[in-house]
């Protein structure tokens, strides 16, 4: 029936498919998804070696022979990392709140990062506490700039971003929605960030 209905209105020309693309993720995700999505499609992604960790959202986006995904404890971010090959790109979507010491976390990443390798991180910001098992820290786009400044990338070599807005924050109170575009604004309120994202390059 959703699929049919689906049809009827793409023929009808009553949705379009981005936007029923966007009413199949969690409002928080829309536009950081997007966002992402952009800056993979601006980089060559020809026989780039993907790592993304605790995940593989990204997955259908890169050859399957060039990606992998790995999860505690096959990956522990928070201790020096060995035996693991060095990537083009490293993936860590909403990974480094659940973090205790995320510069360390994110220094540990780099020792396995190629050279000009890339690092994409995203973040929540206004969203309740969800532990797994714990939940530590929040950056602003600028405190997520100077956290990988200091540990040592230039900022020529960093592209911040953010999204959200008051009616989205209220949205996610009691539980993770969906976007519903009869329901949900995607405009953006600097004031009101839900999610933080930072996508880096390891100049050498």
């Amino acid at each position: 029936m959703k699929k049919i209905l689906k049809n009827i209105l793409l023929g009808l020309n009553l949705i379009s498919v981005k936007t029923l693309s966007r009413m199949r993720k969690h409002l928080v995700r829309v536009i950081s998804d997007e966002e992402i999505i952009n800056y993979i499609n601006s980089i060559n992604q020809k026989n780039i070696k993907v790592l993304e960790v605790s995940g593989n959202r990204w997955k259908k986006l890169f050859n399957s022979n060039n990606y992998n995904s790995l999860s505690f404890p096959e990956i522990n971010i928070e201790e020096p990392i060995r035996g693991i090959k060095q990537y083009d790109l490293i993936i860590l979507e909403h990974i480094l709140e659940h973090v205790s010491d995320p510069k360390s976390a994110i220094l540990n990443v780099c020792n396995i990062l190629a050279p000009n390798g890339r690092i994409i991180i995203v973040t929540p910001f206004l969203i309740k506490i969800h532990n797994s098992p714990i939940d530590c820290t929040r950056w602003t786009k600028e405190g997520l700039k100077h956290l990988l400044v200091h540990i040592g990338f230039s900022d020529k070599n960093i592209i911040i971003g953010q999204w959200g807005n008051r009616a989205a924050v209220k949205a996610n109170f009691k539980k993770w929605v969906k976007f519903n575009p009869l329901k949900h604004s995607l405009k953006n309120e600097e004031e009101f960030p839900l999610a933080v994202w930072a996508f880096a390059q390891k100049k050498v």
